[in-house]
């Protein structure tokens, strides 16, 4: 189907973590870890994760620098085969990413598929481990991309796909919301006439974009701000 097929077509646009799931970015990566490697080397590497941790927090929370925290994560994707976390990757998304999709999200997207509206995940988080989830629920992918040299993840990671190097280069927010606009021109999505989905202030952006923005769970400066705006929230939780 060509860009001019599916002119003005309307989409439902989902961010991932914490929106139409109750995970982290790090909920997949110790998963596929774990598969890759052996009990004792899974178990030594868990442990070091006593410092990680608060790092990634403070990285994220007091810094408020979320490249750096992601860089922190996928920077532990090092080492692990390409073709064996792809293969993985579709057994963490029935054992672990779809059983943590809040009952709520899968509902309202079900609702968006039937009003023939398209389905959009954009994510901070990788392709490789995203890729399963957006083809389970029937949705085209926005996510960003682990370097890979030779069959190994390198650690480090590339944005989006659909940007270019200037626009790769800027903070995640704008980068979020610059690889929506991009997708949007070159797939004919109606964005005025789109639903976006998010959770967090890195999401802001994004949901500046769309005709109808809705929070989810959101935190207070969200709600404050969803409030101010008037815009609808979810509040979303793993029971049925």
């Amino acid at each position: 189907m060509t860009s001019s097929d599916r002119a003005g077509t309307a989409a439902a646009i989902f961010d991932v973590d914490g929106t139409i799931a109750d995970t982290k970015s790090t909920t997949s990566l110790v998963w596929l870890r774990q598969h890759q490697h052996s009990p004792v080397r899974h178990a030594l590497w868990l442990a070091s994760l006593a410092w990680r941790i608060p790092l990634l927090w403070a990285t994220h929370h007091l810094s408020h620098d979320s490249d750096a925290a992601d860089r922190q994560v996928f920077r532990q994707f090092a080492g692990l085969s390409q073709r064996r976390t792809a293969v993985d990757a579709r057994r963490c998304c029935e054992e672990v990413l779809l059983p943590a999709c809040f009952p709520g999200a899968l509902a309202e997207m079900a609702e968006h598929r039937a009003a023939g509206r398209r389905l959009v995940l954009l994510s901070a988080g990788v392709d490789v481990v995203l890729a399963p989830l957006a083809e389970a629920l029937g949705a085209e992918l926005l996510a960003q991309r682990l370097v890979v040299s030779g069959d190994r993840f390198t650690g480090a990671y590339c944005s989006h796909a659909a940007l270019t190097d200037d626009e790769a280069a800027m903070g995640v927010a704008a980068r979020k919301a610059a690889a929506l606009a991009r997708h949007a021109a070159d797939t004919a999505i109606d964005l005025r006439a789109s639903f976006v989905y998010g959770d967090s202030i890195n999401d802001l952006a994004m949901l500046e974009m769309a005709g109808t923005p809705i929070v989810v769970r959101p935190d207070r400066r969200m709600a404050r701000i969803a409030g101010e705006r008037g815009w609808n929230i979810r509040r979303w939780d793993r029971q049925a």
